[in-house]
Parts: C-alpha cells; structure tokens; sequence
C-alpha cells in the first residue's frame, strides 16, 4: 500500500509516496480502507518541524488525524462493527494513507446526513468544538455565546451546535461571511469593521487563525465572563481582570466516541454543515498540492484528499445463475 510522508522537514515538496505493508488489526482494533482524510494546519507545522522540539517523532513522518474509511478487517473481539461499515476515524497521526488500523473506541458510523467529505473534513474541528462547547464553558440555555471566527472549520461547528443547546449566538467573521453565517443560524451577525456590542456574552470563542482578533472577543465578553482561544495566546485582561480565559487543549474528560456520537445526533436532528473548501486526489501529487494551499488564505473550509469515486461507491457485479 502507499502512505504519503516525507523524511524530512521542508516544503510540501518534502512529501513522498512510501511503500508499507497493509496494518493487521490487533484485539480491538479495526482495519480501513482509507476513503478520505483532512488536511490541517497542524499537519503542515509538523511538516515545517515547528512540532520537533515537544514532539518527537521517527522519519518518515505520515501525518493525518481526520479520515473516513470503510471497514475491510476486524480485530479479535470486535462486535459493535461489520466489514464494510462506513466510519468516522479520528487518530493522533498517520491517516496519510491506503489503510491503516484504528481502536474501536476511535470510530464512529458515518451518519447518511454526512457526506463523504463532510466525514472527512468534520474529525478534529468537530471535536474540538464539541470539547469547548461540554468541558470548557458551562453555558446554560437561553446565555450568550460569541464566536470570533466564525466561518472557519471550528467556529462554524460551534455556531450550529450551540444553536442546537438553544444558546443565543454572535457570530464575527469577515463581511463576505454574512450570508454563511445565517445559514449556520447566528442570532446576530457582525464583521470585523462593525461596531461590536461591549459586554454582550457570557463566554466567547476567539476561533481566529493565531488568535488575531484585534481585541474583538475580549470587547464581546462580560466582565465575568470565559474567554476561550483555539490558538496558543496570551490574552492581556487588564481591562477585563475578572475574565477567565481558557486554551483549548486536547480533553481527557471525554471519548472521541463520545464526541461522535453528538455529533452525529446533531447532524440527524438539526442538520450540519461542513464546509469544504477543496478537495484533492489520493495520490503524492494531491497531498503536496493540498500543502501548498495550506500555506495561503485560501477560501474559508477544510481541504480533504479523496479516492476516486469508484473507490468510494465500488460497482458491484451482479453474477447471473443459469
């Protein structure tokens, strides 16, 4: 099989297709054929090795946290799966690739209100939105959300599962968002140039890309308030001493299967989108394509790598008995 990795840090040129036997499942584990995986911003810092002081890692490297892929082994003891279930993976590395295996307790049945891609873009940022919605805030129904950033991957999940809590939302984004971001359901919607509400919510969500919000989320939050960041920041609060804010940070509270399946009953009940901005072909040259995109302000979504269609919705041949 081929994963897509490089052997040393650099530009997206540094990636490669690597050679690899298929991965057996072990007890508890399941193999999938790859259909499709996320490209992420932390994928292309691992790949400029901005991740190699804390994180050590052996060459070559295969990044990928976020993946759909149909189930094509099952590990001894497995169950709750069938060959060929369709299935929402999310894993600390290595989705790069043709097949890889992964815990039961990591996958999740792609819903039929996810389209393939959607399953594909939806892992890390809707997870991380389903963490800072449960175990970071502790907002009650009818309280204020704001979120700042709000048309990108996160910031959009948290609009839409935080209408679904029945929470009152703010959404900030730039001005060609506004449309988006009434799709999403924001209860008031505000671009950066706007004259934004002081002290309108109870917690805010500073969603922006480095946390460069110049100030917007702190004017959002009450006095009171929390103040969450999805990018490593200090906030200075000396206007607000009484804010408490708070990094997003891998949770240990919950189960990734948790988090799917929230995610899943809101996409059945209430419907959610995901927005992909492109999507690349399954090949070394697709990766390296979607890398170099990484690395620009491309439009607002995720970029994912998928199979061909004929991979994703195999022909089956009907035999005819005579």
């Amino acid at each position: 099989m081929q994963r897509f990795g490089f052997e040393e840090y650099g530009k997206p040129s540094v990636f490669k297709s690597i050679e690899a036997p298929v991965p057996e499942p072990k007890a508890g584990q399941v193999q999938l054929q790859v259909l499709g995986f996320g490209l992420n911003p932390y994928d292309a810092s691992l790949r400029r090795g901005e991740q190699a002081a804390f994180r050590k890692v052996k060459f070559p490297v295969v990044p990928g946290t976020d993946v759909v892929g149909r189930i094509t082994e099952l590990g001894e003891g497995v169950t709750d799966f069938a060959v060929g279930d369709v299935v929402l993976n999310y894993r600390p590395i290595g989705g790069y690739s043709e097949f890889v295996t992964a815990s039961t307790s990591k996958v999740y049945k792609k819903p039929t209100a996810l389209s393939f891609l959607d399953a594909a873009a939806l892992p890390q940022v809707g997870l991380a939105a389903f963490n800072i919605l449960h175990y970071m805030l502790n907002l009650q129904s009818g309280e204020t959300l704001a979120v700042v950033g709000a048309s990108g991957g996160v910031g959009a999940i948290l609009v839409q599962i935080a209408k679904f809590e029945k929470l009152h939302v703010i959404a900030v984004a730039g001005e060609q968002h506004r449309e988006y971001l009434r799709q999403l359901g924001a209860d008031q919607i505000f671009s950066y140039t706007d004259d934004l509400p002081e002290d309108a919510a109870d917690a805010v969500v500073n969603a922006v890309f480095g946390a460069a919000d110049h100030g917007a989320a702190l004017k959002l939050v009450k006095p009171n308030g929390q103040y969450v960041t999805t990018a490593y920041a200090d906030v200075d609060l000396s206007s607000k001493p009484d804010v408490t804010h708070l990094q997003l940070n891998p949770s240990k509270d919950y189960s990734v299967h948790d988090g799917f399946a929230y995610l899943t009953d809101v996409a059945q009940k209430w419907g959610l989108q995901v927005r992909v901005a492109q999507a690349f072909p399954f090949s070394v040259d697709g990766v390296i394509a979607g890398h170099e995109m990484l690395e620009t302000h491309h439009a607002p979504g995720k970029l994912v790598v998928m199979q061909d269609r004929h991979v994703i919705h195999p022909i089956r041949k009907e035999v005819n008995h005579l």
